[in-house]
């Protein structure tokens, strides 16, 4: 060994974080009180990233595989932060074939609120000057500031997603004395900024990111965990703190629906469950859902005056009003973004389609035909986009829903095409 890179990140949380223990709580250092980041879910993550994109992880890594063992040239710290508060969230279990809640599916979860601030530290071991292991641990750390690398639980689902706001580098040269002696001492004192220089210059073809941008035109409500306040609302929608959300599950819970409404129409709803990580009844087969959302942040600053809607319950085996049940709700209205981050298989005609149909699921939310929320059937939780950019390697299409503009539609046209054609091409390969 030659030379020894020490590589800090200072990373904060974009959304809520779960990382649980045995006991399936919130893992947390007992000493410290500190939210605890192993350094197992930081390597785990980079590593599957990197095999993703065809790098040759095992060369960071190392490898313990039956052909002969690598030592790793990594090594990376467990990281700490301090906890500000907690979130709670309901949720419940969606039947996939009718839409709906299942019964007695209700899921009540804890987790650490966004704005813990991490730092990540890590150290590469090299014995020639190769810049290819510093490269790899930086293409990592863009993907983490993209949100395509996430930690902990339910990523796909929109918890784990990271901002990079600060990454330093120091070298120390072993042949030298003066830099051997700094090593062991722990004098960092000549780390460097290094986030400009590298960001924004690591290509990924692997992703392909969806942005849609507009404004909820009717209130929308997602209802929050009740409080048993006095005098509270029967239902508000939820927050973080101060901020009102959507939260990852409920966009994702929607996105899928409509995807597999539009692919039951084209008869490949079976394809359209692939991408969402189903298990397969008959062969027991699993697979990690290639569909990735965020948490989405409303601005209701146009809307921040209150509004409580009355109103009453129906029984639904009557269908007229229950006795004695008014109730009442305070839902929100403002300007958010939702994004999506599908993670291609390889597979040319199925990710295509797979784009396609993504695309048109989100189109049917920006026109206002799809809702989100609780409320659909009395108008509430409709979204009119303004803008949608789809980002496909070094290729963008952009589309303007209020100029009624594509930027390269002809690209466009033959994703959609792909929905329409994806299973008579299945059967021609069959």
């Amino acid at each position: 060994m030659e030379k020894i890179t020490l590589i800090h990140a200072e990373i904060i949380s974009k959304s809520p974080l779960y990382i649980g223990n045995d006991e399936k709580e919130v893992l947390i250092n007992n000493e410290g009180g500190k939210a605890y980041l192993p350094a197992t879910s930081i390597d785990g993550s980079f590593r599957a990233y990197l095999k993703s994109i065809n790098e040759d992880y095992k060369k960071l890594f190392g490898d313990q595989s039956n052909e002969g063992s690598i030592m790793s040239n990594l090594y990376i710290s467990d990281a700490f932060a301090e906890i500000d508060r907690f979130d709670r969230r309901n949720r419940v279990s969606i039947d996939g074939e009718k839409g709906s809640g299942k019964e007695k599916h209700k899921i009540d979860e804890l987790y650490l609120s966004k704005g813990l601030k991490f730092n990540l530290a890590f150290e590469i071991h090299n014995n020639e000057e190769d810049e290819s292991l510093n490269k790899m641990l930086y293409k990592c750390l863009e993907a983490l500031n993209r949100g395509i690398i996430r930690f902990g639980s339910n990523k796909s689902n929109g918890l784990g997603v990271f901002e990079v706001t600060s990454i330093k580098k120091i070298d120390f040269d072993l042949k030298n004395i003066a830099d051997f002696e700094r090593y062991l001492k722990k004098d960092y004192s000549g780390m460097k900024e290094i986030k400009g220089d590298i960001f924004n210059k690591n290509e990924d073809d692997v992703h392909v990111e969806f942005t849609i941008k507009g404004e909820f035109t009717t209130p929308l409500l997602i209802k929050a965990p009740e409080t048993f306040e006095i005098g509270g609302a029967d239902g508000e929608s939820i927050k973080s703190g101060s901020e009102y959300l959507i939260p990852g599950s409920s966009f994702k819970g929607v996105l899928r629906s409509r995807i597999g409404r539009i692919a039951k129409y084209f008869g490949s709803l079976d394809k359209a469950k692939e991408m969402f990580g189903d298990v397969d009844d008959k062969d027991k087969k699993n697979s990690l859902s290639q569909v990735f959302v965020n948490e989405s942040i409303i601005d209701n600053k146009k809307f921040e005056n209150k509004v409580r809607y009355n109103r009453i319950k129906i029984d639904r085996f009557t269908g007229g009003t229950r006795n004695t049940a008014l109730v009442d709700d305070i839902p929100v209205k403002g300007e958010t973004e939702f994004k999506v981050i599908y993670r291609q298989k390889n597979d040319d005609a199925f990710d295509k389609y797979a784009i396609g149909i993504i695309l048109l699921a989100l189109r049917d939310m920006g026109t206002e035909n799809l809702a989100i929320g609780s409320g659909s059937s009395i108008g509430r939780g409709r979204f009119k986009a303004n803008t949608m950019d789809v980002v496909i390697a070094n290729d963008v299409i952009k589309i303007d829903f209020n100029k009624k503009t594509i930027s390269n539609q002809e690209q466009l046209n033959k994703y959609v095409e792909a929905v329409k054609t994806f299973m008579r091409q299945e059967g021609k390969n069959d």
